[in-house]
């Protein structure tokens, strides 16, 4: 399947070098919403809390390459950061009480809303690894806004894109990426992300996403 990965990465590069890109105007911000809580906690097990609510992950609209990769990034941020906020400021959630595998749950089911909202149901075998990698490090920030009392924001942003084609069968990217961790403003690490995007529907989906340690070390810009 990774062989397949990058015979469509090729293929996207490829398509790009004879192709013209045309500008258009940025989409509209989306308006903030809110998941109704039966639709998240109520598959929690019952001695789980089943107040509060969390913000509705927001995918990969359309457009550049560039916007693309922002749109990326913001919604891994999103993921990893999900729910912090409700479990500090629902007093069930914050309880110090609370049964210790709730929060283990609750990054469960936000593993698979923010998933579906943003990887494709018949994509490569990279993402299955990438979602493990997101909801435990969802589950570590879950119990560190439960320990502090307040939400958290780790966060990855783009430090380069080392390469990058679109065509009408999804978009490329090679992307060079700061991790940095909650509250902090020094990267804890750079990674490598390879990754396809396809069109489905409305909405782009990732088919593709690999990451791994970036050779490049600290950039400092």
């Amino acid at each position: 399947m990774k062989r397949i990965a990058w015979l469509l990465a090729g293929g996207l590069l490829a398509s790009t070098l004879g192709a013209c890109t045309v500008l258009v105007p940025d989409p509209p911000e989306p308006a903030p919403s809110t998941l109704p809580t039966p639709d998240l906690l109520a598959e929690l097990p019952p001695d789980c809390p089943r107040s509060g609510g969390v913000a509705e992950p927001v995918g990969i609209s359309p457009g550049t390459e560039a916007q693309i990769a922002a749109d990326l990034l913001a919604a891994a941020g999103d993921w990893v950061n999900a729910g912090t906020a409700m479990i500090t400021n629902e007093p069930e959630w914050a309880d110090p009480g609370l049964p210790g595998h709730c929060l283990g749950d609750l990054a469960e089911a936000l593993g698979r809303i923010h998933g579906s909202a943003l990887l494709t149901g018949n994509g490569d075998e990279t993402l299955g690894g990438f979602q493990a990698e997101m909801v435990e490090e969802n589950l570590a920030n879950l119990q560190a806004a439960h320990g502090q009392g307040s939400a958290t924001n780790a966060r990855r942003e783009l430090a380069l894109v080392q390469q990058s084609s679109q065509s009408d069968s999804g978009t490329f990217l090679d992307l060079i990426v700061r991790k940095l961790d909650n509250r902090s403003i020094q990267p804890s690490g750079m990674e490598e992300w390879m990754v396809i995007v396809v069109p489905q529907g409305p909405q782009n989906l990732v088919f593709h996403l690999e990451t791994k340690e970036a050779a490049h070390g600290f950039f400092s810009w």
